[in-house]
């Protein structure tokens, strides 16, 4: 046995080891670099990044993204650094590039491939020069007396006010009466400051259209046998800028010329820059360009199709769809993923599934390990679905399938552990939702079944819950063009597996090229083009917006409406399993012992649980700042003692009862015995209830405390939905369901922005439903594209035509249509909201919901037809799975936040850093989960005042949230109104301002200007016009902030109070002080009252109350005295802390406060 003091001395040492891996924060880097030509390149890495990540900021370095071939060597280190090699490691921090041989023809291909991509935004971006609108639309406009392409989205009304009033009288169920046609007003909407946003502009943010292209044409040629050298690959012809066609060769030692001169280069852009001045000057001037664009670098790598609208160049061709270069199969380029090409359809994936479910787990560093191999070995079995997606081509609208039943199986297949089932979609956009995938739903088991099994995986779910859970795991469903593959893993498990292991092959660069679902799409225009070539006609041919089509679209529509109205009002209610975890973190914050807060009356609970909008939920907000947090809570919950769910749960210390006893046998039978014991140890007590009282109790605590929860969150903007899938992912993330949209409206009564959001959701399920039945009832693959043209327009053209009795008659239809089937899904009835609905949101989130890739173009909603064959690009497929990350990772990003909130930046920091070190050890440095934990610690370290770290994590989220979720999604948007706080930080103001801009441009078409978030982004664009001396202007941008906080939040919301500061912060820069001290004493007051007087933030607002009374005594005394105006330097410093500023107004007195509140303290720019 080892001798007593030697072990005192291991865990002594395992102490100070993770005490000091507790106390390492990342830091900035410089990284020198020599590249081929002598020449050093500091790059500004993080003491986090390895080699790998090395090679992505020289692909985005100006100086160096046109080199794909080399190594880097160090001095200590050697030559051909691994990929994995933590750059902190190196002392010095000085590498050398060393260019290689290209050994195989693939990398003189991807050397090309990023040549192209490099040059790609001086031509793929630029709106088109032959901008088309559609003949249908000037026409329409004119009759109507409208002008064509409405700017303004938000004045595109979508019935008329004769036509509802007619389907006024149309039955349809009444679930409430509350008037919310408010909370859709247009009167809501902040003005637009600069002209309004439009479509067609959406990837001028992109464009260097102004520029020379380097590059005019590039094609590769086999070379001749005869001509062929040893070594020589294939030829190229690059026509460059000045029009001159330049034959090169691509060979093992790079590029040479062929010709009189004879030219060689490792590099094809040296090769160029030699042979031509032409080239050379066109090159400087695009590399200067992405220099004025960004100078911190960000030059795109790597651009792909992933957003609902096309690039212009793709437009311009829909037929051809010309790739990007990044997925330019021509060029060795994919959509990303692995495993397209079915080569691992036979992997024995129900035994590796078994594996992992029952790996070692009881650890953080086991569990590290483990889901390292689930997040790779589920990321493979997702990736399939290039594999599935073909497999639904092959019987896409074939003569063979064309009379099979819809709704009826089309192919069954079995390949190796993989059941594949793919069936035709039914004509019924009745039919409900289908409930989210867990693996024992497709079993036939009933409605109820399913409810239970996921009340109890919830109720007893812990950190490994998702692996566990194989038969969810392993299902997958894809939905594509009107047809549904399910993929499912039934194989057998082979024997004798406990004792294994499996080795899974790592994501090849870090993961960076992770599947892009929208590279499966389905052409559609070439699909038209290809069946016209053969003669396959349908009766729908060549039949545009024809009235053929748009009744198709009206049988949908009363079928569906037929159904509604035959459904019984009264349905079984199902269950997501994060409901039952949400649930019992709340019964254990309730069974806090110390609670003083239980000697309330039930009266006063229930009053304060009633809550709807903005009520007395700020008590709990102010409360659970005081209170122990459950670290890990994904879902926070209200803290008081004796809710409305809490009756009869917990223990009590009396013995036992029968009942008891046979409750918990019956629990016993439907659960393991590990989960009961983790169920028990919760002290909820709930392992001795029987399964149906603890439904009917999970229901209560759904209704009574989870949706008001919901609705306190999104009131004081802990939550802050911008559109309708981040709406869906706040609320599935604590297992609500969105049925209970209409639920959340009556809610929220005081929240319009939140009851515009949930409208505007509703209606867009609504839409989904009718085009996917409409997509399902075309039998020919060439009528796609102008039955989906053709729905649009049903749905969102504007039928406000005199003597067009059908357009009034179909309008009718419509919004009978919708009544009902809101009524009958979501239990709300809709009134007049219809009339100021944003459109184009709608479109957005429809597009998303069913796969529709459009032309980007301003499409007149004022117009009947806004849409043609040739809007309609594409569909890529929709899938459907569940996500598996890091559970811990969650975790620690969850107490980030928390800490974050609370002030308490040391905590912050640390969570923070564990949160983004776990992730990048999980999902790997470039997944979209560790581009949240990037952007999280951005906004921690920009907080304790490091704004350049920031600037480069928050950087990194943006490179991988554009490249991973899309140019428009809520965590782009989101980065790129952090950034440009940050880079305000920095006094890089103009480049603040281009980013501020391009977040309220996107912001416009998600949640429109009646909004938090755009408001906060109104006062993030004023600062930085203060700074750009527009004080006048940025007045406007503050008053329009402070009316919408007004309307949507209330006079006294602590965002409103940040509105008033802003505006007191400006007025001081023109020497208003007097108007200043108002608009400050109004903020102290909110603040006051709602954070109380030891909040860092109240303290901050006393002392620029302080400052401004003083400024402005001296500013009465110097206009009484006849003396110069008093220096006004202090207000040209913008927000300045609370230390800073004692120390400008006393700078000889102590102060006494805590370094640590020093840092506290900071100024803070609102965020979006």
């Amino acid at each position: 046995m080892a001798p007593r003091s030697g072990r005192g001395k291991s865990n002594k040492a395992k102490a100070d080891k993770k005490k000091k891996e507790e106390k390492v924060v990342p830091s900035v880097l410089d990284i020198t670099i020599i590249t081929p030509y002598e020449s050093q390149v500091i790059l500004k890495g993080i003491s986090t990044d390895k080699i790998l990540d090395v090679k992505k900021l020289l692909a985005s370095n100006v100086e160096t993204c046109h080199l794909t071939n080399y190594s880097l060597s160090h001095e200590v280190r050697g030559q051909r650094l691994n990929d994995r090699v933590e750059v902190v490691t190196l002392k010095p921090c000085l590498l050398r590039m060393v260019e290689e041989d290209y050994t195989e023809e693939s990398q003189a291909v991807a050397h090309l491939r990023r040549l192209l991509d490099i040059v790609a935004c001086t031509t793929r971006f630029s709106k088109s020069r032959n901008s088309r609108l559609p003949p249908s639309s000037e026409s329409c406009a004119k009759k109507n007396g409208s002008r064509p392409h409405q700017p303004s989205p938000n004045s595109a009304a979508l019935s008329d006010g004769a036509a509802t009033a007619a389907a006024d009288n149309r039955s349809g169920p009444r679930a409430t009466s509350s008037p919310v046609s408010s909370a859709v007003s247009p009167s809501l909407d902040m003005a637009a400051i600069h002209p309004t946003p439009k479509l067609s502009e959406f990837y001028d943010f992109f464009s260097f259209s102004h520029l020379t292209p380097p590059i005019l044409n590039l094609r590769k040629c086999e070379r001749k046998e005869g001509d062929k050298r040893d070594g020589d690959y294939f030829e190229i012809q690059i026509k460059i800028c000045n029009g001159k066609l330049i034959q090169v060769v691509a060979s093992v030692k790079g590029f040479y010329t062929l010709g009189k001169q004879f030219f060689q280069s490792n590099s094809l852009v040296d090769l160029l820059q030699n042979l031509s001045r032409a080239f050379a000057n066109a090159y400087e001037s695009l590399m200067k360009a992405f220099v004025e664009h960004n100078k911190f670098g960000n030059l795109p790598y790597g651009f792909r199709v992933n957003t609902w609208l096309v690039p212009p160049s793709v437009a311009e061709s829909p037929s051809n769809f010309p790739c990007l270069p990044a997925e330019d199969e021509n060029w060795g380029g994919n959509g990303g993923g692995q495993g397209r090409d079915g080569e691992r359809d036979l992997r024995p994936w129900a035994t590796e599934f078994a594996i992992l479910a029952r790996l070692p787990c009881k650890t953080e560093e086991e569990r590290v390990v483990r889901d390292r191999k689930a997040f790779l070995l589920h990321n493979q079995f997702v990736d399939a679905v290039g594999s599935i997606r073909r497999l639904i081509d092959s019987n896409l609208h074939t003569q063979d399938t064309i009379n099979v039943q819809k709704g009826a199986i089309l192919h069954e297949d079995r390949v190796g552990d993989l059941s594949i089932t793919v069936k035709r979609d039914t004509v019924d956009a009745s039919l409900k939702s289908e409930v989210p995938i867990k693996g024992n739903q497709l079993s036939g088991t009933s409605t109820a079944e399913v409810a239970q099994r996921n009340l109890l995986k919830g109720v007893t779910a812990d950190e490994s819950v998702v692996v566990h859970d194989t038969s969810s795991l392993g299902t997958v469903i894809v939905r594509h063009c009107g047809y549904t593959a399910v993929v499912k893993v039934v194989g057998d498990v082979t024997e004798k597996f406990g004792t294994q292991d499996i080795e899974i092959e790592d994501q090849p660069d870090g993961g960076a090229n992770s599947l892009n679902i929208n590279s499966l799409r389905l052409v559609l225009q070439k699909s038209f083009s290809a069946e016209s070539a053969r003669g396959d006609q349908s009766p729908l041919c060549n039949l545009d917006n024809s009235e053929a089509l748009r009744s198709l679209v009206r049988r949908v529509i009363k079928q569906s409406i037929a159904k509604l109205e035959l459904e019984p009002t009264a349905s079984e209610r199902s269950i997501r399993w994060e409901l039952g975890s949400c649930w019992v973190q709340h019964l254990q914050k309730q069974e806090t012992p110390t609670d003083t807060k239980s000697t309330r009356s039930g009266d006063d609970i229930e009053t304060e649980h009633a809550v709807k909008g903005l009520g007395k939920q700020f008590k709990f907000l102010k409360k659970r700042e005081n209170r122990p947090n459950l670290v890990g809570s994904n879902n926070e919950a209200n803290e008081d003692d004796n809710g409305p769910c809490s009756m009869n749960v917990g223990t009590n210390g009396r013995q036992q009862s029968n009942g008891e006893l046979n409750c918990e046998m019956e629990l016993k039978k439907l659960i393991s015995e590990e989960s009961f014991l983790r169920l028990k140890e919760t002290g909820t007590g709930l392992h001795s209830k029987a399964v149906d009282e603890l439904m009917k109790m999970t229901y209560k605590y759904y209704d009574d405390i989870a949706l008001p929860k919901l609705v306190t969150d999104f009131g004081s903007l802990e939550l802050s939905p911008v559109d309708g899938r981040t709406l869906t992912d706040f609320m599935h993330l604590r297992g609500l369901q969105m049925r209970s949209l209409g639920r959340v409206v009556e809610l929220a009564e005081k929240l319009p922005h939140i009851q515009s959001l949930c409208i505007h959701e509703m209606v867009t399920r609504a839409f989904k439903h009718v085009l996917k039945g409409v997509i399902a009832s075309v039998d020919y693959l060439s009528d796609l594209s102008a039955a989906i043209a053709s729905s649009l327009n049903f749905l969102f053209g504007c039928c406000e035509m005199e003597d067009d009795q059908s357009l009034n008659e179909d309008h009718i239809l419509r919004l009978q249509w919708l009544r009902t089937f809101l009524g009958r899904r979501f239990g709300w009835y809709l009134k007049d909201e219809f009339l100021h609905l944003r459109k184009i949101s709608i479109l957005r989130g429809l597009c998303h919901k069913v796969g529709l890739e459009l032309v980007p173009r301003d499409y007149d909603m004022e117009c009947p037809n806004p849409f043609t064959r040739d809007d309609i690009v594409s569909m890529v497929p929709v899938c459907k799975h569940v996500g598996c990350t890091s559970a811990d990772g969650r975790t620690l990003l969850e107490s980030s936040k928390i800490a974050l909130d609370k002030g308490k930046l040391e905590d912050a920091v640390n969570y923070g850093t564990k949160a983004l070190a776990r992730m990048i050890a999980v999902c790997g440095p470039y997944h979209r989960t560790t581009a949240s934990a990037y952007s999280l610690l951005a906004v921690v370290l920009y907080h304790t005042g490091d704004f350049n770290q920031a600037t480069i994590y928050q950087q990194k989220a943006l490179d991988i949230n554009e490249r991973e979720l899309g140019l428009d999604h809520p965590d782009t948007m989101k980065s790129y109104g952090d950034l440009s706080v940050f880079y305000y930080r920095l006094q890089h103001i103009e480049l603040a301002l281009k980013y501020v801009n391009r977040a309220l441009f996107l912001l416009h078409f998600t949640c429109g200007l009646s909004h938090p978030n755009t408001a906060a982004t109104y006062i993030n664009v004023a600062m930085m016009e203060e700074g750009m001396g527009n004080v006048h202007l940025s007045l406007r941008y503050l008053h329009e902030a402070l009316k919408c906080n007004q309307r949507l939040l209330g006079g006294d919301h602590i965002q409103t109070a940040a509105s008033y500061h802003a505006i007191a912060i400006a007025l001081s820069l023109m020497e208003a002080y007097s108007l200043s001290v108002q608009h400050e004493q109004t903020t102290l007051k909110i603040l006051q009252a709602k954070l109380g007087l030891e909040d860092l933030r109240t303290q901050d607002a006393a002392a620029w109350l302080e400052y401004f009374e003083s400024k402005a005594l001296e500013q009465q005394e110097a206009a009484r005295n006849g003396t110069p105006k008093p220096d006004a330097s202090i207000a040209s410093k913008g927000h300045l802390s609370v230390s800073d500023l004692l120390d400008y107004i006393s700078p000889g007195q102590d102060s006494k406060r805590s370094e640590a509140h020093r840092k506290q303290r900071r100024a803070k720019v609102v965020y979006t």
